[in-house]
């Protein structure tokens, strides 16, 4: 039997981003429909670390916390980070960043990927959620659109908002294209325990076939993201333990010591993707709907957050004018906030990519010379943090 519901946004995704948006919209009193495919898993803090951790920077951190997920969030086991430490293998300089820099207590926490779904689901309580539900049609009309459910259902809203990752079923519904590219990587991560403790500082090697990432976790071990060429990363994969870790341990070139014990590893492929655009009639998308980077500055999430702050600001201006949700002049009010800022970074990220994994000398010397540079200049690493910890932005009431 079809069933008919109004609803002002329908966002299709209950990730982190979509989950958190849609806690956002019922907060800004939007009638809200949530449609997921699979039900999240409770957070178990005697379980086993999540594969898949995210750096929160404190800009984003402000989503989080002017919605009430953070006190959930920070209740759990979650690692505070004070500093950045970057160096090239093969070259002497190193840029070391600092919470002192920029007046912060730290320069973000490392969570759970997870953490921040449940923490999140559990303020939907004023949100009609659909799942396990996938979308298998969307179609626009003049004033609303109708989104048909796997199971018949239908739902009507003003708004639809793909926030359901890079393979978005809303983004390919409605045919907004996207470039980028594969980066012929793959990112193996997990749990690891080093010789020494970490110290509250997330550290970064560049090799050659990719960086070398070690971020604190809260029991003192480390959560490693070893970006690597698809070659080596299907070598990797096939290495026992004891020699995963003795391959580690000399990646890392031994920073904390001899890697001890790693109890799960995976990987997944590393791209880049941009859509051209970020709305449509009746349609806009957010996180990583909407653009995909290398994760080497950890910067996903983050980008996905400031993304919903934005799309809550334009939607609260349109209805204070007059306008329903998916009035298009307010939803690309939202694309131009969030446009150029996530191209910046998106570039900023492929260029290091390319910058710190090429062979060839002159580069390796120019890239010497921007890490030793960036370390002397005090003006330049501030620059940089800022922009690593989400405070470039001028601010929609939700970074406030």
């Amino acid at each position: 039997m079809t069933q008919h519901v109004q609803f002002d946004v329908a966002v299709v995704g209950g990730g982190m981003v979509g989950a958190v948006l849609a806690v956002a919209l019922s907060q800004a009193k939007f009638s809200v429909a949530l449609i997921e495919a699979q039900q999240p898993d409770s957070f178990d803090p005697q379980g086993e670390f999540d594969l898949r951790q995210s750096a929160i920077a404190p800009g984003p951190r402000r989503v989080l916390s002017n919605l009430g997920i953070w006190d959930t969030v920070a209740a759990q086991r979650i690692c505070p980070f004070t500093g950045m430490k970057v160096w090239d293998a093969g070259q002497t300089d190193e840029l070391f960043l600092e919470h002192t820099a920029i007046g912060l207590p730290e320069l973000g926490h490392i969570v759970e990927n997870g953490l921040i779904v449940d923490a999140a689901w559990q303020q939907l309580a004023n949100v009609d959620v659909y799942c396990p539900a996938l979308l298998a049609s969307l179609s626009i009309k003049p004033d609303f659109a109708r989104l048909t459910l796997d199971d018949e259902s239908e739902i009507t809203a003003r708004l639809v908002v793909g926030a359901e990752g890079a393979n978005s079923a809303v983004r390919q519904a409605v045919g907004i294209p996207t470039t980028g590219w594969g980066y012929g990587q793959r990112c193996t991560v997990g749990a690891v325990t080093t010789e020494r403790h970490h110290r509250h500082i997330a550290w970064q090697r560049f090799t050659e076939t990719g960086p070398v990432a070690f971020l604190p976790l809260a029991d003192g071990r480390c959560s490693l993201a070893w970006h690597a060429d698809d070659a080596l990363a299907a070598e990797l994969k096939e290495l026992e333990h004891d020699a995963f870790c003795e391959r580690l341990t000399e990646a890392s070139a031994g920073v904390l010591g001899r890697v001890q014990k790693m109890d799960r590893r995976a990987a997944f492929p590393l791209k880049l993707m941009h859509a051209q655009r970020y709305c449509d009639a009746r349609v806009a998308l957010a996180g990583d709907a909407a653009h995909v980077l290398h994760p080497m500055a950890g910067q996903g999430v983050n980008l996905g957050l400031l993304d919903v702050a934005e799309l809550v600001c334009a939607l609260e201006a349109g209805r204070a004018a007059g306008a329903d949700a998916g009035e298009l002049v307010y939803l690309r009010r939202y694309q131009r906030a969030r446009m150029a800022e996530n191209l910046m970074m998106l570039g900023a990220t492929d260029g290091l990519k390319r910058l710190f994994g090429s062979r060839n000398p002159l580069l390796r010397h120019l890239r010497g010379l921007a890490v030793d540079s960036a370390s002397r200049l005090s003006p330049i690493r501030q620059i940089m943090i800022h922009h690593a910890v989400g405070l470039s932005t001028d601010g929609a009431p939700l970074l406030r």
